[in-house]
């Protein structure tokens, strides 16, 4: 019965892990490839990249969480069969530090995407209509939230492959 629970936990736990690693892989794609066009909007396209940027953070956000408790799990299935918890090396220990902060970390970043970026940059572009050039200054703000947007996704990009690369260090030390 361990095994099944391990081996169902790992699953959830790869699952969430990869699409919360993927999700800023193909978000910076997508900016990278919307940079392209240069700064004029191009309204149909920009609305469809809204949409999937406003939402993927709310995604990510569940996928850590699953991060969270399935992380937690792991050490809890243990004990739960043998009783005690099983004995680490220092480094697994330290590993595991490093990986709780970055998870944080990104959690962090992602609250702040949800909570603070994306919604001025949805209220922005609220104001934009498909049938008028929108004003200066508030394109300019409006492509400035986001490359604050693009800069937090490289982070949280940037954390996702630390975590990944950390974690074996966690199962076989």
């Amino acid at each position: 019965m361990e095994n099944i629970l391990y081996t169902i936990n790992l699953v959830l736990h790869i699952l969430a892990a990869v699409a919360c690693a993927a999700a800023p892989f193909y978000q910076l794609r997508m900016v990278n490839e919307r940079g392209r066009h240069g700064r004029a909007i191009i309204y149909s396209y920009d609305q469809s990249i809204e949409r999937i940027l406003s939402l993927q953070p709310r995604l990510c956000f569940a996928f850590i969480v699953v991060l969270i408790a399935t992380g937690f799990a792991f050490p809890v299935i243990y004990y739960a069969f043998h009783g005690h918890w099983r004995e680490v090396s220092q480094l697994a220990l330290a590993a595991f530090t490093v990986k709780s902060l970055l998870v944080f970390g990104g959690f962090g970043i992602v609250l702040y995407g949800l909570y603070a970026i994306d919604p001025k940059i949805q209220a922005l572009f609220a104001q934009i209509k498909p049938d008028a050039p929108p004003p200066p200054e508030l394109l300019d703000e409006f492509w400035a939230w986001r490359i604050k947007r693009k800069k937090f996704c490289k982070v949280c990009f940037a954390l996702a492959v630390a975590i990944l690369v950390i974690t074996p260090i966690l199962r076989f030390y």
